[in-house]
């Protein structure tokens, strides 16, 4: 015969929400800043107009007025450079950055020894023509002209790729920690079947024999867990946590934290549960374990 007991609500789902409005508004924007930074490796192009330069890389266009340019000129060598925000793979720079030679500076740049630096007022501009006395004088002459970037195009290069592989991860998990948020407190519950205690999350569900279980007890330990990997979002909590007034090993799959009712096995892990008629639950087990 199999009993099922289903946890105690969780106190408030306003931690929920809050968090997956955060992370979605992130994954949001690191996934246009990735889209951006992935086309400027092939797209990126230097015009220059009897009134402006023009700078397309990426999702923009940034035009330079020439009546605003102050000066053109190209660093003997850069050294301390340091990135504030942007882009800094082998063969793509786009951002702002800084450099002793320079000071702060936004980049549209693939091969560095190309560099042009453009000054506009109290702003400075850093470009990469496959030809830099050409740009200088066009710039100077007024003349139209286009120039590809030094090195032609930049290639999206390995270290781009790994961003890529890293931001689609950061996705994955994100994506599945707010899905796991989201369901696991309308799907947890406790089922004491012929054999074991089956615990289910709506996701995989977790067995543990009954011979497995050593002793079971209604505790309220001192301190609070530490995550070690899982989900702690408000009163929802599942994973595994370390926390050694519980116990070692300690598994949680809670929606409170005191009181628990904690599952001490002979493998030496602890289990965490939050059923809400919790000394039935107790009463129950402890009968099944006899």
């Amino acid at each position: 015969m199999k009993e099922t007991f289903y946890p105690s609500r969780p106190s408030s789902t306003a931690g929920t929400r809050t968090l997956s409005f955060t992370a979605i508004v992130a994954l949001v924007v690191a996934l246009i800043a990735l889209g951006s930074s992935l086309l400027s490796a092939f797209n990126m192009q230097y015009e220059v107009t009897p009134e402006a330069i023009r700078v397309r890389s990426g999702l923009s266009t940034k035009e330079i007025p020439l009546d605003e340019v102050t000066n053109v000129w190209r660093p003997e060598k850069l050294s301390g450079g340091v990135r504030v925000f942007g882009t800094a793979t082998s063969g793509l720079r786009t951002g702002r950055f800084r450099f002793n030679e320079t000071g702060n500076i936004t980049l549209y740049a693939t091969q560095m020894d190309h560099l042009v630096v453009i000054d506009v007022g109290e702003d400075r501009y850093g470009l990469t023509p496959d030809d830099p006395e050409a740009l200088m004088a066009a710039i100077a002459d007024r003349a139209t002209a286009t120039f590809q970037p030094a090195g032609g195009r930049a290639r999206a290069t390995a270290s781009m790729l790994v961003v890529v592989a890293v931001v689609l991860v950061a996705a994955g998990m994100a994506i599945y920690t707010l899905g796991l948020a989201g369901r696991f407190p309308q799907a947890l519950r406790y089922e004491l079947g012929p054999d074991g205690l089956t615990i289910r999350t709506g996701f995989r569900p977790v067995r543990v024999g009954y011979s497995e279980i050593e002793r079971v007890e209604v505790a309220s330990p001192k301190g609070y867990p530490a995550r070690v990997y899982g989900t702690a979002i408000g009163s929802l909590f599942w994973g595994r946590f370390r926390w050694s007034a519980a116990g070692p090993n300690l598994y949680l799959y809670c929606t409170r934290l005191k009181p628990l009712v904690l599952l001490h096995l002979r493998s030496g892990r602890t289990i965490g549960l939050t059923p809400e008629e919790d000394e039935r639950f107790v009463e129950a087990l402890r009968q099944r374990l006899r």
